[in-house]
């Protein structure tokens, strides 16, 4: 029996599922072992070996409450009464794997760093695109094959709905199925008829025309033209299907993915790249850096000020 269990549960590491799933069906197999438990335990004692079945049996209670505790954790809304879990997890200084997994990607430099290079944080600013319906179903077809090619998962970053609706009931937005986004694995901008035109796609061969740039900060993109030079620093794939806190359970929508994007700015005088971090040059960037500052850091990249992630 454990055998098996352990064969099914070696097979689900291959499986590529959405999360919360795969811990359930984890949770089901966990009682299902726990059971066995308990008949080895009885079958102790009704042999005559009070030793060992009380011992097995004891264990079993054991895992049955670990068992009860999962199974509310990943199959209901509700908060388990007597959950020892934190006081376990601060005896024994476990962290819980989301604090586990920040901690490996702030030691690994914490950034994701688009393929076309690095620039210094305090150089660049949001931007928005407009995008025509023809950009919009390019957009929405790049969602598509981000997921064929598994570059995008639509989990809700492994959270459950007890987790979802603790986080819409505490800043009162909805949580998007994309998470805070998946950067595009190609994207350029090229000039095109006086405007800043985006391209992406999965690759150099599959990028298409998504939008242009109509803003840069607060201000008209045209504006900023004409006092720098511009590069895109990255493009990242946001929106989709969300959640948000109904009257008693939590509704999920449909909606439109888009594209945010980030610019850096440069003064054509200036023969330092936009990656530097000289504290002499930073005047230059005041005018620019002001407008950076107005926008809010819940609203980084989008088209429109619905995203907040």
């Amino acid at each position: 029996m454990l055998s098996f269990l352990d064969m099914v549960n070696h097979y689900l590491g291959y499986i590529n599922v959405n999360v919360k799933i795969k811990n359930r069906i984890y949770v089901i197999l966990g009682f299902l072992g726990d059971i066995y438990l308990f008949y080895i335990a009885f079958r102790y004692l009704k042999n005559g070996h009070p030793f060992w079945g009380l011992l097995i049996l004891a264990v079993a209670l054991l895992l049955l409450y670990f068992v009860y505790l999962n199974v509310v954790y990943y199959f209901t809304d509700k908060k388990a009464p007597f959950d020892i879990s934190p006081k376990i997890e601060k005896l024994l200084h476990i962290k819980p794997k989301e604090a586990e997994e920040e901690g490996k990607q702030i030691a690994r430099g914490g950034r994701n760093i688009p393929a076309n290079g690095y620039f210094d944080e305090k150089k660049i600013l949001p931007g928005k695109l407009k995008s025509n319906d023809a950009e919009l179903a390019t957009i929405q077809n790049l969602a598509t094959r981000l997921q064929q090619h598994q570059l995008l998962d639509l989990d809700y970053s492994g959270l459950g709905d007890r987790e979802i609706m603790a986080q819409t009931q505490q800043n009162g937005k909805p949580v998007y199925a994309t998470g805070p986004g998946v950067l595009i694995p190609y994207f350029e901008m090229k000039q095109e008829g006086g405007q800043l035109a985006v391209y992406a796609g999965i690759n150099q061969a599959e990028a298409q025309r998504v939008g242009a740039v109509s803003t840069v900060g607060l201000q008209p993109v045209a504006d900023v033209r004409d006092q720098f030079e511009l590069y895109l620093a990255n493009a990242t794939l946001v929106g989709g299907p969300f959640k948000v806190l109904g009257r008693n359970s939590l509704i999920e929508q449909a909606n439109d993915f888009e594209v945010a994007v980030q610019l850096a700015y440069k003064h054509p005088d200036d023969q330092s790249t936009p990656t530097t971090r000289e504290t002499g040059r930073h005047a230059r960037y005041d005018q620019l850096s002001s407008v950076g500052e107005s926008s809010s850091d819940d609203e980084p990249m989008t088209r429109t000020s619905r995203y907040h992630h």
